[in-house]
Order: C-alpha cells, then structure tokens, then sequence
C-alpha cells in the first residue's frame, strides 16, 4: 500500500505518512505495556517488559539519527558540531537504559524522550524542522512515556513478586 500526502513538508499538518507510520511505531510501546498483565507467565512477561526496553533504545537511536540530519542542514561552527554532539546522546542513554534494565533503565529511557521531544521542539522554533514536527513529536512521546510507565509499574508489581 502507498500513503502518499499532497501536504507540502512545511505544513503545519503533519503529511499522513509521518502520522501513520509515527502512530503504529506506538503500537510495540502499547503490546510491551499491555502485554505482562495479560499473560499468566512470568517468564515471557518479563521478556515483554524487557523487549519493550529494547524497541525504546532502539526508537531513541532512530530519533538520534533525526537529530544528526538535522545537524546536516545549513547550520555552522558550533552550532553544527552542538547538533553532532547532541545526536549521540539518545544512543548512549539508550545503552545504559539496557544496562540499568528494571525500573532504572525505563527511568533513563523515559528522560531520554522527553529530552529528544523538548530538543525536536526547540529546533521547529529555531527553524530546522518542519512545523508539523513538533506537535507529532509530543504526541509520540506522550503515549510512549505512558506506555513506558505503565511497563515500569507493571515490572515492579508483576514481574518482581
């Protein structure tokens, strides 16, 4: 199937590719939340909880690639080299999110986010992403941050009982 928008990418209304795509990245973030209190097995319960850790690390470092394509655009000096420097945090948040594991490595993953959404608004202000990105990105975020909290609670009562 083709998704194809006639939105031009300066917009304010985000092309429904970007939606669509964006929203069902949200659906593992759902299953890892949702799946351990459905499950009667403590094992693959905690598997879930853990691969939702994992698909979060991973979503950070796609979003550290966003940022190094930003730092690509027309910026200069320092300001470039800040954006370089920037777009390596959400990976290495995202490795010591798996090292931590538990409720410790779903606080960093989730202080992670919202630094990347506050950093991804920052730069629609500063003009170095289209309009339309900013309200996506705290979307997205929104539900993954829930979606991330829930797994953490649900570790803690179900998994480590």
């Amino acid at each position: 199937m083709t998704v194809m928008s006639d939105r031009p990418v300066d917009s304010e209304r985000a092309p429904l590719a970007a939606t669509v795509i964006g929203w069902a990245g949200v659906i593992p973030f759902v299953v890892g939340a949702v799946g351990p209190m459905v499950i009667g097995d403590l094992g693959t319960a905690a598997f879930i909880a853990f691969a939702t850790s994992v698909y979060g690390a991973l979503v950070l470092s796609f979003l550290g690639g966003i940022r190094w394509g930003m730092a690509m655009s027309p910026l200069y000096g320092s300001a470039r080299t800040h954006g370089f420097v920037l777009s390596i945090v959400p990976p290495i948040a995202a490795w010591a999110a798996l090292i931590l594991s538990g409720f410790e490595g779903q606080a960093v993953l989730i202080a992670a986010f919202v630094l990347q959404a506050w950093l991804d608004v920052k730069a629609v202000g500063e003009g170095r992403a289209p309009l339309w990105f900013a309200p996506l990105r705290v979307r997205l975020t929104a539900a993954a941050i829930v979606a991330l909290l829930v797994t953490a609670v649900v570790e803690m009562a179900v998994i480590s009982v």
